[in-house]
């Protein structure tokens, strides 16, 4: 999804937290993110092995998602508002061998499974048996890096397992393949080019919408603004603030937006 012939230092993502505070990223930096996760799971999992995520929207989600598909490895994203209970039973489904969390989620992690934490720009001290993102992948913030030997995908092999929401029952694992993922790219692209666009995901990466946009941005060469989660006036600061171009958003996204009549007449859309 990263064109590693295009210029590694142009603006991939801006990350914002809670407060709208930015971390930004160029496609350099998060392709040696990505690299890094890759690097770390090949020495321990096995191809087809499936990896877990219980977390917020955040640059690490993004590049631990592209990490894992690039050593071979099933990425699961799980659906943190899920009891924790089910939260378990999915992953249990799954298979999964190991989970990225954030901390906010460290709690729901089925007890036994190894995690691995993403970091947070205030760092408080975790339990001795969990371990920090940049702490298991020894990514720092650098875009310099030595390439992983990415892993060929076979026709039809998968790369991800996306749950659905259990409206009609227990949530079932869908299986979808690296090849259907491309092929979703090349076609919304050849359609509508994205380069000169800024898009904007609120939308949790857990679902389609959210992962497969932000896979769009990335081979796009669009620049993403991604908030952790949805907020209606975050959602419309992040419009104004960072002037976003391009967007997609369920129906009651738009219905809680719309109810922000004075925050809406106050923001540049323009």
């Amino acid at each position: 999804l990263i064109d590693h012939d295009e210029d590694p230092q142009a603006l991939a993502l801006i990350g914002l937290d809670d407060a709208l505070q930015p971390v930004h990223y160029s496609f350099g930096e998060l392709d040696a993110m990505a690299d890094s996760v890759a690097r770390s799971l090949s020495g321990t999992y096995r191809r087809g092995d499936r990896i877990a995520l219980l977390a917020a929207n955040s640059a690490q989600y993004i590049a631990t998602v592209l990490g894992i598909m690039r050593a071979g490895l099933v990425a699961v994203p799980v659906n943190f508002k899920f009891p924790r209970a089910l939260i378990a039973d999915v992953i249990a489904d799954s298979g999964a061998s190991l989970v990225f969390c954030d901390r906010q989620r460290v709690a729901n992690v089925p007890s036994g499974l190894p995690s691995v934490v993403f970091d947070e720009a205030q760092q408080a001290p975790l339990p001795d048996a969990l371990v920090t993102f940049s702490g298991y992948t020894g990514y720092r913030k650098a875009p310099q890096h030595e390439p992983v030997d990415v892993q060929v995908p076979e026709p039809g092999e998968a790369a991800l397992i996306l749950y659905t929401s259990g409206s009609t029952g227990r949530p079932k694992g869908v299986v979808l393949s690296h090849q259907s993922h491309l092929w979703v790219v090349q076609t919304r692209l050849a359609a509508q080019p994205l380069n000169n666009e800024r898009v904007l995901i609120a939308a949790p990466l857990f679902h389609m919408n959210a992962l497969a946009l932000a896979f769009l941005a990335l081979a796009a060469r669009a620049t993403t603004v991604l908030l952790p989660q949805f907020n209606a006036r975050q959602y419309i600061r992040a419009i104004d603030a960072w002037r976003c171009t391009w967007l997609t958003s369920v129906p009651p996204m738009i219905a809680m937006m719309l109810q922000e009549r004075e925050l809406l007449e106050q923001t540049d859309l323009s």
